[in-house]
């Protein structure tokens, strides 16, 4: 009976021995292929098994040989692709020294191993996430440019971003009109919550320090309100071109022909109220001049044409202007106005009265032309600079 036994023991045994005898003991591990992407504490991991190199390391054991070679890798990788499988514990929001695992499922292991002459040694895999990059941090306003334009109160803000580190994060600010010297203006990076903003930063590397930051409007011109409001360059320069405009009226004469002209001084006219319709300010300067006037009798060949002088006095403002003049254009003003006039048969209306027959653009006495500034700009009040006739500095 003892022999019967150990018979039995002995043949369970061979038979054992005759199942494992040739198989292919294969670990999924080293088919396992993993990477990372994004930034450290928020990269994620991606992983994908390489079954048609598992059936090509291993043909005889997938009953891959030269007769069915492609047919029979075609069924080992969609078997194993079917039956062998798994998921990490974590895949995102990784950062570098995290170790995560990628735990196989088991529970069609044996169809596998039915199917193949295999054996799967299936040992969970641990990770360490290495190799990220770090978020660069910055301060966004150290890329933020802002200039004003405009004179006070109607300033405006232009802002740039040429060199800011990451693309397509708009730049607001408010306000960004209307600005007057010592307003405070918030300028602010990005639209939406910070946290959105900074992911949008992080996907491109970057991390921002800051969101918003409030300034105080310096440095706008004014619009002036006193002569002595006005800088010398200014003024110098308003006088040139005031020069230069009646000058090129006089080139249009006919029947005359212009002599000297003295500047007198500016006087200013500012609106009695806040403001005016004709503007905020007009700075008008003031000259006497002198015509050579051509008188014709007779025949009118030059031995019957005599001339004589006549002195009167011209006129040019500047409409809205202000200071320090470092806004750039012609003049430190909105507009320059000269003398016009309109005749309606031998009447002559406007800047001009008429000598015999010949027209004067401008006005006998100081105080016509008083008298037309101060209808042009009504409900004004006038400063004069003509009586000591000095320059502001």
């Amino acid at each position: 009976m003892k022999d019967n036994i150990l018979k039995l023991a002995v043949t369970l045994l061979a038979a054992a021995a005759l199942v494992s005898c040739g198989r292919v003991v294969i670990d999924p591990n080293d088919y396992l292929e993993y990477s990372f992407s994004g930034l450290d504490t928020a990269a994620s991991a991606d992983f994908d098994i390489d079954f048609q190199k598992m059936v090509a390391d291993n043909p005889k054991a997938f009953g891959v040989n030269d007769e069915s070679s492609r047919k029979a890798a075609e069924r080992a990788v969609y078997e194993l692709e079917k039956y062998l499988c798994g998921a990490p514990d974590r895949s995102d929001m990784l950062s570098n020294g995290d170790i995560i695992s990628f735990e196989w499922d088991r529970d069609n292991i044996g169809k596998l191993e039915e199917s193949f002459r295999i054996r799967l040694d299936v040992t969970d895999k641990e990770i360490v996430v290495d190799g990220l990059e770090e978020a660069v941090p910055f301060d966004p306003f150290d890329y933020i440019g802002f200039n004003y334009s405009g004179v006070e109160p109607d300033g405006e803000l232009v802002l740039s971003t040429e060199d800011m580190p990451v693309k397509n994060i708009p730049v607001s600010a408010e306000p960004c009109s209307g600005l007057s010297n010592g307003d405070k203006v918030k300028i602010r990076f990005g639209s939406g919550t910070e946290d959105e903003i900074a992911a949008d930063c992080f996907g491109q590397g970057y991390i921002p320090e800051c969101f918003e930051k409030t300034y105080n409007v310096v440095g706008l011109p004014v619009y002036v309100k006193n002569l002595g409001d006005v800088d010398r360059a200014s003024y110098e320069k308003m006088d040139g071109l005031a020069q230069a405009g009646l000058r090129q009226l006089a080139e249009e004469w006919e029947d005359k022909k212009l002599g000297g002209m003295e500047l007198l001084g500016a006087e200013l006219y500012t609106p009695a109220e806040d403001t005016a319709k004709w503007g905020r300010n007009a700075l008008c300067f003031v000259y006497r001049m002198t015509a050579e006037l051509t008188e014709k009798k007779g025949s009118g060949s030059s031995e019957d044409q005599k001339s004589r002088k006549t002195e009167y006095y011209s006129f040019a403002y500047f409409l809205d202007v202000f200071s320090p003049d470092h806004c750039g254009g012609d003049a430190p003003a909105a507009k320059m106005g000269l003398p016009s006039y309109s005749r309606f048969y031998t009447s002559v209306y406007g800047d001009a009265f008429k000598e015999g027959d010949t027209v004067i653009e401008g006005f006998r006495s100081l105080d016509d032309l008083r008298s037309a500034m101060t209808d042009r700009f009504d409900d004004s009040v006038c400063e004069s600079g003509i009586e000591d006739k000095e320059k502001p500095e």
